[in-house]
């Protein structure tokens, strides 16, 4: 009777996990690649859209019966709609906008439901001597150019008031007038307040790095709970955890798979970042000399490094409680129970940025800046829209790093005894129960 040798089986399958972990690895830096191409898209998609539009022209037509009013309604929307930007020569620039007169509104009409015209401004003046002006447009009213249409009647309405001076009242070409804002609350960098365009841009950039903030904490995080529960459910934790201490296992496990998480991010991220920051002059050189103000004028390194400090505590200390939760489960699929509360926490720090970044500035936003774990979220938001005096920013830092450092303490002890805990249920009060036998 032939004998079996127990040492290929076991060769073949060293030899299939081999081959496995292969495949596993490159398909993480293939979706890390594909990912990273993805991300770097999106960043270029203002420039692209720029890019593809720059040649359009919009058309709008005038309606009006009286060819003074009419006339004076083409001459102010062209000094309205189509002013160069600043610091751009004007033979150099083509107007976005055709304005023209239409002699007939039912006509006009007809070309604006066929796509011949983007809109219509009708300007017609009633018995009692006040101008009505419609904004027709085809779907739903564009925000910039339904404003500049209103500026238009305004001041199409103000010079027509004018008109009716008396004859030896004689005024100058009107001018449109600048307009800025400014907020008390404010940002300011370098001792001047930041302008509202920076401001609107600080805006958008807030909202995209507190949303990367929290995508990346919930798919990291649960990567590090995955990652214990997968090697206590294969009773792997059993030899470990006699080789090492649960502190250098749980600061192992975080470190190593939340390290493999930031990476693949870090990948992503950097020429995402890169991208943003030299947006500006990538559309310049794109686009000419008027390319530039894009939606990221307002990034700076400082806000990059605040992004950074912010998002690496915040990660370092929802990985520590997953990594907890990790512990504490007999099967991975027992942790959906107990992430749940931490993605509502997560999502309330999210929400709480959405706050400041929407213009709150009372104690809505203040007081999560400091409380741990919505800090992260908070903080940054308000780095990024409002004006935060330097001591704020370290008492936020210090509150922070001490949260990590009591919670690494108490980590630790609910690791050490949830990993030798099996076949039981969990439980927010079991939870706590093991946590106090580890003392």
């Amino acid at each position: 009777m032939a004998r079996h040798d127990p040492i290929l089986p076991n060769a073949a399958i060293i030899a299939r996990r081999e081959y496995l972990e292969r495949i596993r690895s490159r398909l993480y830096r293939l979706s890390t690649l594909i990912l990273m191409a993805l991300a770097v898209g999106v960043a270029l998609t203002p420039i692209a859209l720029r890019y593809f539009d720059r040649a359009r022209v919009d058309r709008i037509a005038v309606v009006a019966a009286d060819d003074k009013l009419a006339t004076g309604t083409i001459a102010t929307a062209n000094g309205i709609m189509n002013l160069a930007p600043p610091g751009i020569d004007a033979k150099d620039w083509a107007p976005p906008y055709v304005i023209e007169r239409a002699t007939s509104l039912d006509r006009a009409l007809e070309d604006l439901a066929i796509g011949r015209l983007d809109a219509i401004i009708e300007v017609d003046r009633g018995a009692d001597g006040q101008l009505d002006v419609t904004y027709w447009t085809n779907g739903a009213a564009d925000g910039v150019k339904s404003q500049l249409a209103g500026f238009t009647a305004l001041s199409v309405a103000i010079l027509d008031w004018t008109s009716s001076l008396p004859p030896g009242s004689q005024l100058g070409t009107f001018h449109t007038p600048r307009f800025d804002t400014a907020s008390l609350q404010g940002p300011v960098e370098n001792g001047q307040a930041v302008d509202a365009v920076q401001i609107a841009s600080r805006g958008f950039l807030g909202t995209v790095f507190v949303i990367l903030m929290f995508i990346t904490i919930l798919i990291y995080g649960m990567w590090v709970a995955t990652g214990v529960a997968a090697e206590k459910s294969s009773r792997v934790m059993e030899l470990m955890i006699s080789a090492a201490s649960p502190r250098q296992l749980l600061i192992g496990k975080v470190i190593g798979i939340g390290g493999a998480g930031l990476t693949q991010y870090l990948a992503i991220a950097v020429p995402v970042m890169l991208v943003l920051a030299l947006q500006d002059e990538i559309a310049r050189a794109v686009l000419g000399p008027g390319g530039a103000g894009l939606p990221t004028g307002g990034l700076t390194i400082g806000l990059l490094a605040a992004y950074g400090l912010f998002f690496l505590l915040g990660f370092t200390l929802f990985a520590l409680i997953y990594a907890a939760v990790g512990s504490f489960v007999s099967r991975p699929d027992d942790l959906q129970t107990l992430s749940l509360p931490l993605s509502l926490i997560a999502m309330a720090g999210y929400l709480c940025a959405l706050l400041v970044l929407l213009g709150s500035t009372g104690a809505a936003a203040r007081i999560p800046s400091f409380v741990p774990p919505l800090s992260p979220f908070a903080m940054l938001a308000r780095l990024m829209v409002s004006n935060v005096q330097p001591w704020e920013v370290l008492l936020s830092i210090g509150i922070l790093v001490a949260t990590i450092a009591l919670v690494a303490a108490a980590t630790v002890r609910i690791y050490a005894t949830g990993v030798l805990l099996y076949g039981q249920r969990p439980g927010i009060r079991a939870f706590i129960a093991a946590a106090r036998r580890a003392g």
